[in-house]
């Protein structure tokens, strides 16, 4: 008996619908209800604790008093009752149905003896609400037919009868179209669950039943106890499985689908007239392979089937041996051979085609040591011509060779007259490459040695290597520079007159110990500049964590003012800084108009933090500088005042280092001139500094110097301060102290090597260009990446997905360019 004194609440009702103790779903129609108003009360979001609304009220009390009716439902523990004959037949019906409430499926098992006796139970239940977010009714259909597939593979795994047939039943044409469906395709939704619906049935296994006879209803839409216990239907099943030959009969034909249907992808089909690629020569059809070992195996294979059908033809005369070997069979060496000497014929008759014509016109019969060969020599070549220094001539196969003045050396003939390929062209780029190869990317001369002892001469073999080494991917990523660009312009917060510490930029340096008693503690260094004047302001911070920081910024403020920008790098406590600053922000003016009109009032506002990219220290130089400055003038405060430190002593020094770099000249020009002014140091605004925050007007004439008011005289000493800073330091920021030129930007897909100073050059990491930050002057600086980090699996699917970062371009290896696939115009 099920209990109902829980509270009214959605933690109660929960628990009252959960207390239901039904594995086989016999009373799912029951159970349904009441968990349509446990829905209802999630999709209007009533808490846990919180009362029943009114409008669900009534349904719950209804639903209750009908749980005392459970005890008039009885349902058989044996499916097969007694004295039944012997089975001759058993068989698995399973009905789905959807509606707007629900949706569910019943499984019945009937039984034929050999006498003709049927008998059919209930085997299992399953009903479920249908999801809050909008649902058509024939997704529900479907779905709820893939919940009696699902069903049926449970049932057929724990029940041991043998020659189980299972049977498939539904109300909807429409899923029957999908599941009989073999030409058309799907969208997702209906694809991937009509693919689940197959992999586990056939359709010939599914089957329309009208809904009047479709125990299932009852299942999607709900009933009470007493609607239950008077439908025979859904302890029984339909009528038609109690009869003997009424399945056969309501056994549908084949269901097709719509062509109107929303679910049908629609796919265009356009005609196209694409004329496969014609080639005037061997070197153009060539040009397609890009190793040099392929090439000469595909020529090879070329030159087997070309001796295949001379054969047939009778135009070429085989011994036995010859004919065995014209069946397939691996590639010989000899074959390669031979494709080699077809291919570099090919290449100096398109070249050097002149050059044979002369050749072949004055010849001569040279002898070599003690034996004879008929050789066609050079006699005359034309002055220009690249083979004059060259003494060339035809071997036997008609190659061009070079003849030279080492014919009397003790080595083979392939060294002493090796063939000659021109300087360009796409067969002598893959033999340097193959070469290039075979000594494991070393330099140009090793390169160049295994070309000419491997029997070829490239004129211009120097030049032609250093080409291809430098278009090497392997080479540029041992070996090949970092990229670079021009230095960029100063930021308008570097030129733009302000109060010291309007616009700055931190960095922690350090640690240095100090003493504890007799401990030795960590301290750190928090150094703020002023990015205008270049005065300096030293904190102390006890760790590098975000709290920390935070104090020091407060304190940071609380002296030297508000700021309007503060620039960094992207160490981990400036990233926590910034966004615990910003939540905090957040939660004070989330609500509160007041405070909102109040701080506007007051010209209070959230400063604007700019960080660098990651790994580009160099793009904070102008407080790196700063704190090598204060780390010079730190070293000779320690040697003086000994190394016993503590953190008063520390402090002390600190602020004592800042002091000094404070009062050091922003320029050098006029201090070694005894009658020039004082040179301008950053403590001449400093002790001047006033509460306003935007610049002096600038009207400010000379004779406000003897004004009473002396405010006025402050104001046109600040006025003198930002005159000399512009005529004296702005001009010295003028010269760029290195890159000077303007280098190629990187673009959208070009392939790079990211550096990673904790690892060899061998393993970092590859990534291709994602996107790129063009500057105010259209250059390229910094880019994001995407890593090359994840694998593909057997589906050709990502394994892991893909990792993006940012990296200046000074960090990066340029691996390959973008290169745009050519579109070719048909012959």
């Amino acid at each position: 008996m099920v209990s109902n004194n829980r509270p009214l609440t959605r933690r109660g009702i929960l628990s009252t619908v959960s207390s239901i103790y039904d594995p086989l779903g016999f009373l799912s129609p029951v159970a349904l209800s009441g968990k349509q108003i446990l829905q209802q009360m999630c999709a209007d979001q009533v808490g846990w604790d919180d009362p029943l609304p009114e409008s669900l009220n009534g349904k719950w009390v209804k639903w209750c008093a009908d749980l005392k009716n459970l005890p008039l439902l009885k349902f058989p523990r044996c499916v097969k009752p007694e004295g039944f004959g012997k089975i001759r037949n058993t068989e698995m019906h399973h009905f789905s149905d959807a509606s707007s409430y629900g949706y569910g499926q019943c499984s019945y098992i009937r039984l034929v003896t050999d006498v003709g006796q049927v008998h059919c139970a209930l085997l299992m239940g399953k009903s479920r609400v249908v999801p809050l977010r909008p649902i058509t009714l024939p997704h529900l259909e479907l779905t709820a037919a893939v919940l009696s597939v699902k069903i049926s593979s449970l049932l057929d795994q724990e029940l041991e009868y043998p020659n189980l047939k299972h049977f498939f039943w539904t109300d909807s044409k429409v899923v029957l179209g999908y599941i009989c469906n073999e030409a058309r395709r799907f969208h997702i939704f209906v694809a991937n669950r009509v693919q689940q619906i197959k992999e586990h049935t056939n359709p010939n296994q599914w089957n329309y039943v009208a809904s009047g006879e479709n125990p299932a209803d009852l299942a999607s839409r709900g009933a009470s106890v007493a609607e239950l216990a008077k439908t025979p239907m859904w302890l029984n099943g339909p009528e038609f499985l109690w009869k003997q030959d009424a399945i056969s009969a309501n056994i549908s034909a084949q269901f097709s689908v719509c062509p109107d249907d929303p679910e049908l992808k629609h796919v265009q089909a356009f005609l196209s007239n694409a004329k496969p690629p014609c080639f005037s020569s061997l070197l153009e059809r060539l040009e397609y392979f890009s190793d040099w070992h392929r090439c000469k195996r595909a020529v090879a294979l070329v030159l087997r089937y070309k001796g295949k059908l001379l054969q047939k033809s009778g135009k070429l005369q085989t011994t036995g041996v010859e004919k065995r070997s014209l069946h397939y069979s691996p590639i010989t060496v000899n074959e390669l051979q031979k494709a080699e000497t077809e291919i570099f014929k090919a290449v100096q008759l398109y070249d050097f085609k002149g050059e044979i014509d002369t050749l072949k016109t004055h010849n001569i019969v040279r002898v070599s040591n003690d034996r004879a060969e008929q050789s066609l020599r050079t006699k005359s070549l034309k002055g220009r011509s690249n083979l004059c220094s060259l003494d060339p001539f035809l071997d036997k196969n008609g190659l061009i060779r070079v003849g030279g003045r080492v014919q009397h050396a003790e080595m083979s003939d392939l060294v002493k007259f090796p063939v000659v390929l021109p300087r360009k062209g796409h067969i002598t780029e893959l033999v340097i490459r193959h070469y290039h190869d075979k000594v494991q990317h070393q330099g140009r001369g090793m390169t160049t040695n295994v070309i000419r002892n491997n029997g070829l001469w490239i004129i211009g073999c120097n030049s032609a290597v250093s080409h291809v080494i430098l278009k090497c991917v392997v080479c540029h990523r041992l070996r090949c520079s970092f990229e670079g660009q021009k230095m960029a312009d100063l930021p308008s917060d570097r030129l733009e007159p302000s109060p010291p510490f309007t616009y700055c930029a931190v960095d922690y340096f350090g640690p240095f110990y100090v003493k504890e008693g007799r401990k030795e503690m960590k301290r750190y260094g928090v150094l703020f500049t002023c990015l205008t004047c270049r005065a300096v302001h030293v904190e102390t911070a006890t760790s590098l964590e975000t709290d920390s920081f935070i104090n020091c910024l407060r304190r940071f403020i609380a002296i030297r003012g508000p700021i309007r920008q503060l620039r960094s790098d992207r160490g981990t406590n400036f990233i926590g800084a910034e966004n615990e600053l910003k939540s905090s922000l957040a939660e004070l003016l989330v609500d509160n108009d007041q405070i909102k009109q109040f701080l506007l009032r007051e010209g209070c506002d959230w400063f604007e933090w700019k960080m660098n990219v990651p790994a580009a220290s160099h793009m904070g130089g102008v407080w790196e500088r700063q704190i090598r400055s204060v780390r010079s003038v730190l070293a000779t405060l320690l040697h003086t005042h000994g190394n016993s430190l503590d953190d008063d002593s520390l402090r002390t020094f600190l602020y004592e280092a800042a002091s000094i770099v404070n009062s050091r000249p922003l320029t050098v020009a006029n201090v070694n001139d005894p009658l020039s002014v004082t040179p301008l140091t950053p403590n001449h605004l400093l002790t001047m500094k006033t509460s306003i925050i935007l610049p002096p007007p600038g009207n400010f004439q000379t004779n406000d110097m003897y004004c009473k008011r002396r405010w006025r005289r402050v104001q046109f000493l600040l006025n003198q301060f930002w005159t000399r800073w512009r005529n004296e330091n702005l001009q010295n920021l003028q010269v760029r102290k290195k890159w000077t030129s303007v280098k190629r930007n990187l673009s959208n897909g070009d392939i790079v090597l990211v550096r990673d100073d904790n690892l060899t050059r061998n393993n970092w990491k590859i990534g291709r260009v994602h996107e790129v930050f063009k500057d105010s002057d259209g250059l390229v600086r910094k880019v994001r990446l995407a890593l090359g980090t994840a694998c593909l699996d057997k589906t050709g699917k990502r394994n892991n997905p893909i990792v993006y970062m940012e990296r200046p371009v000074h960090k990066l290896v340029l691996l390959k360019e973008t290169e745009e696939i050519p579109v070719q115009e048909p012959c």
